[in-house]
């Protein structure tokens, strides 16, 4: 049972799932810091750059029910623009924009993954990012 706590704790830290090389390969800069914060079923890391702006957030959620949110399509059917299916990436993808931020969600197994990249760049070229980044952090999953 503590080997079982254990695997999942470690599985649970957001911090693990990308290093300074990939990160850097994609953002232009390797992380400085990466501070992680854990709530319940969710580890978040925040992946601070040189430059604050590029800095990246990571989210690994181990909640079977947090997709089932995506799919209630009449929800989403009213939003001003509804997630859009990403292909290739895990069981199931999604890219989720609003008018401030924008994450992609990738589903492997009972877990969540949900990249969000800052910097410059339009919101295909911060897919592109985010499409790169997932790839990396779901082969530590």
């Amino acid at each position: 049972m503590i080997i079982s706590a254990l695997v999942l704790a470690a599985n649970l830290d957001a911090c693990h799932v990308l290093t300074k090389s990939e990160v850097a390969a994609v953002q232009g800069e390797p992380f400085t810091a990466a501070k992680l914060t854990t709530r319940d079923e969710i580890s978040q890391c925040f992946y601070q750059l040189p430059t604050f702006t590029k800095s990246v957030s990571v989210d690994v959620i181990r909640d079977r029910e947090f997709w089932e949110h995506f799919e209630e399509t009449e929800e989403h059917e009213k939003e001003a623009r509804p997630p859009r299916e990403i292909k290739g990436l895990g069981d199931d993808a999604l890219w989720v924009a609003g008018r401030m931020a924008a994450s992609l969600y990738v589903r492997k197994g009972d877990a969540v993954l949900r990249v969000s990249v800052g910097g410059p760049g339009d919101e295909e070229q911060k897919l592109a990012k985010a499409k790169t980044l997932a790839a990396q952090a779901l082969k530590r999953m």
